[in-house]
């Protein structure tokens, strides 16, 4: 079920995306890869909420499949699909990665956290 939000709300998803980016970063250095995995993909979910805000003044609530498809509605407005494939990517591996007890290897780990650092990067030019 899509949840209501005010636009301006946009940047606190925005930023809770950077605190989880930092995570993703510091567990990564410390050889934690599934928590590095997990907090690089909730960090492109924050970030994908902060897009679906600003945009539509909307953002998922329950379901990942929520998730893709308003990111899908926004990159409709802003002409730009570049990230969609990345940010289905990142969905489809979050059961993998934080509920099914199996460990991530490093090179998963390192891939998450760039993707996440470059989805950020991507929804910071759409949410201004």
């Amino acid at each position: 079920m899509v949840k209501e939000v005010r636009k301006k709300e946009a940047f606190q998803y925005l930023n809770q995306a950077e605190e989880f980016l930092a995570s993703a970063s510091q567990n990564l250095n410390e050889k934690r890869f599934n928590a590095a995995g997990f907090s690089a993909i909730q960090s492109m979910i924050n970030a994908n909420d902060a897009l679906t805000i600003y945009h539509l003044e909307r953002r998922a609530s329950k379901d990942h499949r929520e998730a893709i498809k308003m990111h899908v509605d926004v990159v409709k407005i802003i002409n730009d699909g570049s990230q969609r494939s990345r940010f289905k990517e990142a969905m489809d591996k979050r059961a993998y990665v934080g509920y099914l007890g199996t460990p991530i290897s490093k090179k998963d780990a390192e891939y998450l956290l760039r993707s996440a650092k470059l989805f950020l990067i991507w929804v910071r030019k759409y949410v201004k």
